[in-house]
């Protein structure tokens, strides 16, 4: 009994609890009142006892297959949300055991180097100067990686967006002209505005060129590129690198995922670039995907409605 009792759901555990206690009621008011009529005599009391107790049965059916019914709604529920707080702390779990192994690579590296130069008694200045630009690597993939784990804490805690008109035009120009990224090419955007959040998409964007510029290598291809059609706006982001393949598509927006980790790892990536641009693209009520590239390599393209086609002279953030 108890094995089966354990197999059961939390639906199916609930709704017989509240039939059990239903019937155990309903029990009781039926001794109560045989036993309220048990003295009395003659055929009008046999027959009142008899009436009662079928009010008594039939109440009691009607109660207890409504409070199975309720028991199994209010289970369903219950386990809806048991099953979303159960994703949320597998989730969590991932993510900070993720987070653990990807700071502890630069930590052990930094150590290792550290270790090395301290065994020497008198190391020279090269060696030095070695050590400390690999320590400033990893250091810089530390920083990187907390920044980009503080972002998604704060999606996740506070996903209002601050929403404003944002040039089209002008506001890809700036991110093909910053040369922090790399050569970019920029195709031509339709002209617009578009309403969103501007820093949000700044780095939706910043995220998807610094990715395909890692997978184009420094001489390779990048090109941004966007079309509208009617209110909806599609932006990509193209390289010529190795491409991604299409089992992996989907893979490459979960956290800390990477195609080829060896080479990511050197280039600097965290593995959270990706699952950031979902996140804000989601929140803006977009969608974003990933395909081939006509320049050979890879195309990460998002979608997002509130464009507004038109001369674009609005000012952006």
């Amino acid at each position: 009994m108890r094995r089966v009792w354990s197999q059961l759901g939390l639906r199916a555990r609930l709704a017989l609890a509240i039939g059990a206690i239903i019937l155990a009621a309903f029990a009781a008011a039926l001794v109560a009142v045989r036993v309220e009529l048990r003295d009395e005599q003659g055929a009008v009391q046999r027959d009142a006892q008899a009436e009662v107790e079928r009010t008594v049965l039939v109440a009691g059916g009607i109660a207890l297959a409504g409070a199975l019914v309720a028991g199994y709604l209010v289970a369903a529920a219950f386990e809806q949300r048991f099953s979303r707080l159960d994703e949320a702390f597998l989730r969590q779990r991932r993510f900070v055991s993720d987070a653990s192994h990807e700071l502890r690579t630069p930590l052990t590296a930094i150590r290792g180097q550290l270790e090395v130069l301290a065994a020497r008694p008198a190391p020279d200045a090269a060696e030095v100067r070695r050590v400390e630009r690999i320590a400033l690597t990893e250091v810089g993939r530390i920083e990187r990686l907390v920044d980009d784990m503080l972002v998604l804490a704060r999606l996740e805690e506070d996903a209002r967006l601050r929403p404003a008109p944002i040039a089209l035009p002008d506001f890809l120009a700036r991110l093909a002209d910053d040369g922090s990224l790399g050569a970019v090419e920029l195709g031509e955007p339709p002209s617009g505005a578009l309403r969103g959040d501007p820093e949000a998409l700044t780095r939706v964007l910043r995220n998807l060129i610094g990715n395909a510029r890692r997978h184009a290598g420094p001489h390779g291809r990048v090109l941004v590129g966007a079309s509208a059609l009617g209110a909806r706006l599609t932006v990509w982001v193209d390289d010529d690198g190795p491409g991604i393949p299409a089992a992996e598509r989907e893979l490459v927006f979960d956290r800390f995922h990477r195609s080829d980790a060896a080479r990511d790892r050197r280039s600097g990536g965290a593995g959270l670039g990706l699952a950031i641009a979902r996140e804000v693209v989601e929140l803006h009520g977009g969608r974003i995907w990933v395909e081939g590239s006509p320049l050979g390599g890879a195309r990460v393209a998002f979608e997002l409605p509130g464009f507004e086609p038109g001369p674009a002279q609005l000012g952006s953030a």
